[in-house]
């Protein structure tokens, strides 16, 4: 019977690096009898000087269960990084670099073995022995300590808990802000991570009824193109929910009620940062007393803070 394994290739960003002297490290036995190991992405490399890293796991006994054990890794995984405050990029599920098949069969000849494309992100493959994969591709470190990466590990992949939809976006888009190079970007990229996990309310009754009437008024007048009149429409739709502002400031109010953001409560915190945004956005300008390095580090405790307690109301399975 066919057995498959899965590889969960990740990048780490360039202020952190896990803390490991080897190659391959063993993160976890499965009581099944398979193990989950994090391994260097180049040969030769310690985990220590990495950048690119994998998990792999299995063996498993169908492709179903191998990538469900690979979406509980990267689950694992983005925990920690919201934890210790690191960046990790995921990829989007496809090879890195071009390999044809003519290509691929001269590798394996010349590693007597089977060889595969390096996928960042999740791969699922028929265990094979010795597999390897390859990549083609034409600042300073900071050491994370390995006991906390295994610790953090071993009790999110055993404890069922999982990220929920937007939950797991906006910790992947938070970790993915470490990856800009720009303050600026990232202050962005941090903005959109909270309003990836916002879920505005609908507003009171009296307000949905204005709206339709609104909506109504747009519908019938005529003199005003259909285009027009359908984008003032979808437009007037949004506002049945709460805008994004007041969401993210309920939010922040409701979970980080304890918390203070550079001599802000976090509810003022948020609505100081989206109007930061909205200039930026809209008009390309930040205030020049505004210091973008300490505004980027300051929203990603914020949000960091935010995401860790919103899935530390998650009920594990």
């Amino acid at each position: 019977m066919a057995e498959y394994e899965f590889r969960l290739r990740f990048n780490l960003a360039h202020i952190g690096r896990i803390n490991a002297d080897v190659q391959d490290l063993v993160l976890l036995d499965l009581p099944a009898g398979g193990r989950l190991r994090l391994r260097t992405g180049k040969t030769g490399e310690p985990i220590k000087n990495a950048e690119r890293v994998a998990v792999l796991g299995g063996p498993y006994t169908s492709p179903e269960q191998a990538r469900t054990a690979a979406e509980r890794a990267k689950s694992a995984l983005l925990f920690w990084a919201l934890e210790h405050r690191l960046g990790i990029d995921f990829g989007d599920g496809h090879p890195r670099g071009v390999i044809t098949e003519a290509g691929i069969a001269d590798l394996e000849r010349r590693f007597r073995g089977p060889v595969r494309a390096d996928v960042h992100g999740i791969d699922v493959y028929e265990s094979q022995p010795n597999i390897k994969f390859v990549l083609v591709e034409a600042t300073a470190q900071v050491g994370v300590n390995l006991a906390n990466f295994v610790k953090t590990f071993a009790r999110e992949f055993t404890g069922g808990r999982q990220l929920a939809a937007k939950q797991g976006l906006a910790a992947e888009i938070y970790s993915s802000s470490f990856f800009d190079a720009s303050p600026r970007s990232r202050f962005i990229t941090l903005m959109t991570a909270v309003e990836a996990l916002l879920e505005p309310a609908a507003r009171p009754e009296h307000v949905q009824r204005l709206i339709e009437q609104m909506e109504k008024l747009a519908g019938t007048a005529m003199e005003v193109e259909k285009e027009t009149r359908d984008s003032i429409i979808g437009s007037l739709q949004w506002l049945k929910a709460e805008s994004i502002g007041q969401a993210g400031r309920i939010l922040a109010g409701r979970l980080l009620s304890d918390k203070n953001y550079n001599n802000r409560p976090a509810s003022a915190f948020f609505k100081y940062c989206y109007e930061i945004r909205s200039n930026l956005v809209h008009r390309g300008n930040l205030d020049p007393s505004i210091n973008p390095l300490l505004l980027a580090n300051t929203m990603g405790d914020f949000v960091a803070d935010l995401l860790l307690a919103s899935v530390s109301q998650l009920v594990t399975e």
